[in-house]
């Protein structure tokens, strides 16, 4: 069955971009392939391979395995290319046929997300990112619940349902005194706003990964890909965003959100 376009695009591009990503580690900062399409990128987590709890597919790392090999051959074969043009649309093509499961995948579990959430938000009780002998944080996580506006435009609209979990929590796990997300978005300044000073000064930045909290970032506010962070990062080799792990106080978040 064919797909919205849009999450076609998203599916390919995102493709493409950790294609040229993995080239760009090896060459710059001399990392095996294998290495940097294992830890770097995440391209697994895009095919069928990764499996899915929600749908009954197992994981089949041979699979990957296999698919793994295909792709560093297909590496050696362009390492002269004065591009990676060749590269990143044999790579697609080898994947694609193991993608596009997946765009069904994620959207059935996105929806399912946004069933069970806050606005855009769901939380969980979970050890601190940054060290976990610190014990259980109030954890957040984040999808977009306005496509295909930007969440952004709904500030008061997130800082309510904010609330609703702060006001949740100190029920349903008083003991927990602190509240903790890692993402990309602690970059954003609109984002940033919906905690209290102490978000950013405890402020942990980790080191470019394979996980969403670093790939998120070229996901935009319809669901498709962002180009323009896609460029930037071509351009640069560096993520426009950051990942940065914050935490702080319940009670300093609470009375944060109770002035805006």
């Amino acid at each position: 069955m064919p797909h919205d376009p849009i999450f076609d695009e998203h599916a390919r591009g995102l493709a493409r971009l950790k294609l040229w990503y993995v080239r760009w580690v090896m060459d710059n900062e001399g990392m095996s392939f294998d290495e940097a399409a294992r830890t770097r990128v995440g391209l697994r987590r895009l095919t069928v391979f990764a499996g899915s709890p929600a749908q009954g597919v197992a994981e089949n790392p041979d699979g990957w395995d296999a698919m793994l090999a295909r792709l560093a051959d297909l590496y050696d074969a362009h390492a002269d290319d004065p591009d990676t043009d060749a590269l990143e649309a044999e790579g697609l093509a080898l994947l694609w046929p193991h993608m596009e499961p997946v765009i069904d995948w994620d959207l059935a579990a996105a929806a399912v997300f946004l069933a069970e959430a806050f606005g855009c938000f769901k939380y969980e009780f979970a050890k601190y990112y940054v060290d976990p002998e610190a014990g259980d944080h109030l954890t957040l996580h984040i999808r977009n619940a306005y496509q295909p506006d930007s969440p952004f435009h709904h500030l008061p609209e997130m800082a309510a349902d904010l609330r609703e979990i702060a006001d949740r929590s100190a029920q349903e796990r008083p003991d927990v005194e602190w509240v903790q997300c890692g993402s990309w978005l602690n970059s954003v300044p609109a984002f940033v706003s919906l905690f209290p000073p102490s978000w950013r000064e405890t402020a942990v930045l980790r080191f470019p990964a394979h996980h969403m909290g670093w790939w998120g970032q070229f996901t935009d506010r319809r669901g498709g890909f962002n180009e323009r962070r896609a460029a930037l990062l071509r351009k640069t080799g560096q993520f426009p965003n950051a990942q940065f792990n914050c935490h702080c106080p319940l009670i300093e978040w609470r009375e944060h959100l109770q002035g805006m």
